[in-house]
């Protein structure tokens, strides 16, 4: 007797695809992929009876959502508490917003206090928090044009329950004091509201804290702090993450595979004996180097949550890099007609 055919949910959830299988499908290294399961736990894939882990079609498609809200600036931490509904609430969000830029709406002017930062290009949502915030900042920060106060909250720790839904770019707080536990306070707002920037205006705060926040990426200015200055280290954060974006979008996704290992290049080297410079020899060092720059980029992906942006663009562009220059040694061997290794298997 033939089995029954499963649904397409049934289907969805079963176990099949192998790590290395499944970080081709999102375009990551395995090793990333395993990063953000063992620091992140992004997915619960199973395990085949020889150990292996194994994931369904729901946990990849989980898996490319992040990956793509990764590539947009949003930290792996905060993405990773999220459900996959949620996620891909937020990755509809940010194509709409991408095909507002792509259009030319919503452009903005910075009036007064932006310096040169007439490159800012939509809105930029912030989450004011602060008994007084409100207060203080409401009127500066409505000089910028495109900078949107979507809600304020006092700065009581139970204040975060009332972020469901609210997605904010940027968080900023002014406090009067801030200790250990405020620290930890601020990184749940930011991951609540998914914001790239935590901004801070303090009155006191021992070194360990202060440390702790410039840590996890935030920026601190003792009070009192002229609006300018504020409203400068605002845009120029907003700048640093869309200059990012446009270079993301710039580059393509993914990099050709690598065309040669250690063995199978040391090899080719060995076989062009007839060219009497180095130029074999120097372009095989700069395949290496940029093969494990490339390594590094996304190692620094999964380590560093406040610049993954950035390190998924560097990621792409060394790649990029270390495909052509492997297409040069590739030529250089036709020219000498020198038989090419197969192409190498990634796993």
């Amino acid at each position: 007797m033939s089995e029954e055919p499963r649904s397409y949910a049934e289907d969805a959830i079963t176990p099949r695809y192998r790590s290395s299988a499944a970080a081709r499908m999102v375009n990551i290294p395995v090793a990333t992929l395993r990063v953000w399961e063992r620091r992140y736990q992004v997915v619960g894939p199973s395990q085949s009876p020889s150990g292996q882990r194994l994931y369904s079609s729901q946990d990849v498609r989980r898996l490319v959502l992040i990956k793509q809200l990764v590539n947009r600036g949003h930290g792996i931490g905060m993405l990773a508490r999220m459900d996959t509904a949620s996620l891909q609430d937020l990755v509809n969000e940010a194509d709409q917003t991408d095909s507002m830029l792509k259009g030319g709406k919503d452009a903005l002017a910075p009036r007064a206090h932006t310096g040169d930062a007439s490159a800012i290009e939509a809105r930029i949502p912030v989450l004011l928090v602060g008994k007084d915030a409100d207060v203080r900042w409401s009127n500066p920060l409505q000089e910028v044009e495109g900078v949107e106060i979507i809600k304020v909250v006092d700065g009581q720790p139970a204040s975060e329950l009332s972020l469901r839904g609210v997605h904010a770019d940027i968080v900023l707080a002014d406090l009067p004091a801030l200790h250990m536990e405020t620290v930890d306070w601020l990184v749940r707002l930011q991951r609540a509201v998914g914001a790239r920037q935590i901004i801070v205006v303090y009155g006191f705060a021992n070194s360990q804290v202060t440390g702790a926040l410039h840590a996890r990426g935030a920026i601190l200015h003792r009070s009192p702090v002229p609006a300018a200055i504020l409203t400068q280290a605002m845009m120029d954060a907003v700048r640093g993450w869309r200059s990012v974006a446009r270079g993301l979008r710039a580059v393509p996704d993914p990099a050709p595979v690598p065309r040669f290992n250690a063995a199978s290049l040391a090899d080719l080297i060995m076989a062009m004996p007839r060219i009497a410079c180095e130029c074999p020899q120097h372009l095989a060092h700069l395949v290496t180097l940029l093969g494990q720059f490339e390594s590094y980029s996304a190692d620094c992906e999964s380590r560093e949550p406040a610049d993954v942006a950035l390190h998924a663009y560097l990621y792409r562009v060394a790649g990029h890099a270390r495909a052509l220059m492997e297409e040069a040694l590739v030529t250089l061997a036709q020219a000498e007609g020198v038989t090419l290794p197969s192409r190498q298997a990634t796993a």
